[in-house]
Order: structure tokens, then sequence, then C-alpha cells
């Protein structure tokens, strides 16, 4: 079969992040599948711009569209966004040249500006379209706080959205709980699967491996330890969305009453800086700039208990799937979670523990409690990821269901 993934922003070996794209179509490729993944020359998440065109990267074909340049700002990143769907449009047509005509056709949401134009050369084609959604749009925007639900863009998104819905021939969303708000909004019955974020199967592998890496943050983290540390490592995004100022007033707590435990802090984010500036006077957390993902996988490795929060909104009553946490779980010892119960349904086997969003008390008593049982070991969370791993997870794309095997 031939299929054709588009993604606007994503990732892969020298890309940067999102590369949930790169391992479906590495997946697919070796399932016997010709492969192509569409996404823009240039986002804000790439390490650089690429030359618009066909590219092969790591076994991976990719068709690198012509888009706007932009800096800091949403005017210059609504108009690269925009520029999407024309541009498909426009290189269609080349693409099918080189690549053959697609039997299935997947858009991929980072944002919906270019669904209809997905949809459409699927029809053309005479492909299946089917629509991924990594957020809720417009919705996520509203629950965040980042635009009003009033704003005329907030409208256009919305239906978007319903028309987005009622066009795919079928619907794979990363949030469990997300169907009834689909439903609502005109997804018809039978058409929603649940499929989450995962870990690829060379990562997995690297796992048992994993102790031989070297850096000097690994290094940072073992001295910590020796020093008689226990530490707890937090890698990911540091905005809006995610509740960093949970896990820093957290270890304020702790700074009084267990010392011993030390906060590091790795990734960017736009609230980087002001969330420095709140951990000043913390003697047990540290911040370094982000790294690579087999660094970071060494530093989970080398730590004594990961964590991640997110705050209680009701954006998160339809489910999570950060890629941290498929990262937490196959890589660090232990693995703590700030959340509703209902955010994690469906992974619930990803974590150590649990405890209620936006009350950094109860973090800090769970993570105390999570630093004195168990370690999980290797083999449990190997096998738990590899329930998550891309070659299940593509494999059950192409299940008429997309069911568990």
């Amino acid at each position: 079969m031939n299929i054709w993934l588009l993604h606007p922003f994503a990732g892969g070996p020298g890309l940067g992040r999102h590369y949930r794209p790169f391992w479906l179509a590495d997946a697919w490729r070796q399932m016997g599948h010709r492969v192509l993944v569409v996404s823009a020359a240039f986002h804000h998440l790439h390490r650089q711009p690429r030359v618009p065109g066909p590219q092969r990267i790591n076994d991976v074909d990719f068709w690198f569209l012509d888009t706007p340049r932009y800096a800091a700002g949403s005017l210059g990143r609504l108009r690269n966004n925009l520029s999407f769907g024309p541009a498909f449009r426009s290189a269609a047509s080349a693409i099918a040249a080189q690549f053959g005509k697609p039997d299935l056709m997947i858009a991929s949401s980072p944002h919906l500006f270019f669904i209809s134009a997905a949809d459409q050369i699927a029809r053309q084609f005479d492909a299946r379209f089917w629509l991924e959604v990594r957020d809720l749009w417009p919705e996520s925007i509203v629950a965040l706080g980042m635009t009003p639900a009033w704003h005329p863009l907030m409208k256009v998104l919305g239906w978007k959205e319903r028309s987005a819905y009622r066009a795919a021939d079928r619907v794979i969303c990363l949030l469990a709980g997300a169907e009834a708000h689909m439903r609502a909004r005109g997804l018809p019955s039978g058409k929603f699967t649940w499929i989450p974020n995962g870990v690829s199967d060379g990562e997995i592998q690297s796992a048992l491996t994993i102790e031989n890496l070297g850096h000097p943050l690994i290094d940072r983290i073992n001295l910590l330890k020796r020093q008689g540390r226990r530490v707890v490592l937090y890698a990911g995004g540091m905005g809006p969305p995610n509740a960093v100022e949970a896990i820093l007033d957290a270890a304020s707590i702790l700074g009084k009453a267990n010392p011993e435990i030390h906060f590091v802090m790795i990734g960017s984010g736009t609230s980087r800086d002001a969330l420095r500036q709140r951990a000043a006077t913390l003697a047990n957390v540290e911040f370094h700039d982000e790294v690579d993902r087999s660094v970071v996988h060494g530093m989970l490795h080398a730590s004594d208990c990961a964590v991640v929060a997110f705050h209680n909104n009701a954006l998160y009553h339809h489910g999570i799937s950060p890629n941290k946490l498929f990262d937490y779980c196959l890589f660090a010892p232990r693995s703590v979670i700030a959340c509703e119960g209902r955010a994690l349904a469906g992974l619930e086997k990803l974590v150590t523990s649990r405890c209620a969003p936006d009350d950094p008390p109860a973090l800090a008593k769970s993570l105390v409690a999570a630093l004195n049982g168990p370690e999980r070991s290797r083999d449990d969370r190997i096998a738990i990821a590899r329930q998550y791993s891309y070659s299940v997870l593509a494999a059950r794309y192409l299940t008429p269901s997309g069911d568990h095997a």
C-alpha cells in the first residue's frame, strides 16, 4: 500500500522534535508498504530549514513543502500554517509522479488549516482519507487561556474541526477519552480509534545498553548521587501547558523536609526564564538546556525518579499522551505524575504513582513515597514499553478497528 502521511511539523533524526511521523513511517516501511512523510520545509521546531522537495532520512522518504519562514510572533507562524495546504495542492501532482498515487492519505493535525486540502487531494487520487488528531482544536487553545472562545479565529477553527470529522473515513486520536467530544461535533459512530504515542523499537533496544552512554549531564547526576542526593528529573517543555510551577513548589517543600532530594530540570520553552527565577532561591533545583533524546534517556536511567505534572484543566478530561511518559517508563527506575485520574486513562501502567494536579504538597508526598519504594526492574519497564512500540502502534493503524492485538 502507498501511504502519504502529512504532518506540517514532522521531526526525526536531524530534523527536531515530533518523531511520531518518522517512526510510524519507518514501521510501515518495514511492514512492506511504501510511505512518504509530507512536511514543511520551515517551521519553528526544525533544527535548520530544509530544501523544498524530496529527501530521504534514514530510509524514510520525506517531501518538504516550500513554506514561508518566520521569527517570533504569531502572525508569521499563522502565515506559515496557512500556506501548507496550498503548497500541498501545488506539489501533489509532482509528488505522485515520483512516489506514486496514494492508497491512503493520513493528515496529522498540529493545526487544522491544511485538512481540507488533504481531503480534496485524497479524493482526487481515489485514496482513503484518515485524520490523526494530536490535540483538540480549538478547545486546546481556549482551555489553556491562549485565545478567547469568541475570537474569530477560534470560530474558524471550530468550523474546520467539525468539517474534518465529517470528511474523514477514520479518525485516530492520541487522547483516549476524546470520542464523546468528537461525536458532539459531527464525528459519525464507529470512526474513532485511540492510538497513543509510544517509543521506537530502536529506543527499546537501546534501553538494554543505556548504562554505557556517557555525557557531562549524566556525570552530573551520578556525582549528585555519590554525594548522597536522590535525583528527581524533569525533562520536557517549559511553557504554559506544562505545570512545572507545581514541581518547583514541591521542590520548595522538600528542600526543608527532605533536603537530600535534588531536582534536575532540563528542557526549553517560553516560561523557562520565569521558572528559573521562581527557583532562584532553591538550593535543591538546577536547570540545564535541552539536549538530544539519547542524552535525556541516559539522564533518566541515572536518576532516581522522573516527574511530570499537568494542570487541573477540563482539557485533560479527554486524556493525555505526552511523549515523556513513554520515555520515563522505559528509562527511569521510577516515575510520578500529577494529573487527574481520567487524564491517565489507558496509560496507568506507564507510571509508578499518580497524585492530584496543582497540589504541590501532594506531589511532594508522592515523590517521597516513590523514592522510598522499590525501583521497577528494567525487564518490567521494557515489557510495558513494548506494548507501546511504534511497530505495534503502526500495525494497529492498519487493522480494521485499530484495537490491541
